[in-house]
């Protein structure tokens, strides 16, 4: 009809199939894929099979980061790769012998002589006595009371630096200058440095070591592992470098 309309006065429709409606929810419906062209809305879906998983790798020897260095933090510390067992699984060449040790305890007497020297003339003139004289007086009762105690004060400051030179050299070096010119590093359980609390618990144990006839050293000469009474206490070893834990190698460059 004329003006494209009906004969009840509707707009003309134009013929054809009708698109079929979804029964489907308005929120489902947006997620029914696309025939062709792009992915369906929502993001692309991801492949199969993922990205490839690795590995875990097996635990080397010796056991990596289940210790910590004495005197520091429990935060996770750098693994390493190979390098020597823990002391107590080293074999007996591993460690420094008696003979050794005596040479480097030798080396370290030297060092020490000139400044224990100083320490008692300088106690003797402030305190007005001839210095040494009580450590010669092959008499007890003869000795002046002045001079008996310029000799302890003497005694116990020569102890005190002793303690200080040791504690350390032993802490930071891993030895006095006699075993490091020798060869020889003291280390703890875990091949490491001791720290300056176990290197001083080691040198007060050395005058239990030095009663008896200094049995305490000489058993150094007979153990296994060429502790001597010392090392027992202080929980340590006497070990060629060698040997060394390799993360103190790491440590020390850091510093």
């Amino acid at each position: 009809m004329a003006g494209g309309q009906t004969p009840d006065g509707n707009p003309h429709q134009p013929q054809g199939p009708r698109p079929q409606q979804s029964n489907n929810p308005p929120w489902e419906q947006n997620n029914r894929p696309q025939q062709g062209g792009y992915p369906p809305q929502g993001g692309y879906q991801p492949q199969q099979g993922g990205y490839p998983q690795q590995q875990p790798q097996s635990p080397q020897y010796p056991p990596q980061g289940q210790y910590q260095p004495y005197g520091q933090s429990y935060a996770p510390q750098p693994q390493w790769q190979g390098g020597p067992p823990p002391p107590a699984y080293l074999p007996t060449e591993a460690f420094g012998g008696f003979w050794i040790r005596f040479v480097a305890y030798l080396i370290d007497a030297v060092i020490l002589v000139i400044p224990n020297l100083i320490i008692g003339v300088i106690v003797a003139t402030a305190m007005g006595v001839e210095p040494f004289a009580a450590n010669f007086n092959t008499n007890p009762g003869m000795i002046d009371p002045q001079q008996q105690m310029a000799s302890n004060i003497s005694n116990l400051i020569q102890i005190m630096v002793g303690w200080g030179y040791f504690a350390v050299m032993t802490s930071q070096k891993g030895g006095s200058v006699g075993k490091l010119a020798l060869g020889l590093r003291v280390v703890d359980d875990e091949g490491m440095y001791p720290g300056f609390g176990r290197a001083s618990g080691r040198y007060f144990a050395k005058i239990l070591s030095a009663c008896l006839c200094a049995i305490g050293y000489i058993m150094a000469g007979f153990h296994e592992k060429k502790r001597g009474l010392h090392d027992l206490i202080g929980g340590t070893y006497v070990v060629r470098k060698e040997y060394v834990n390799p993360y103190q190698q790491q440590l020390e460059m850091t510093r």
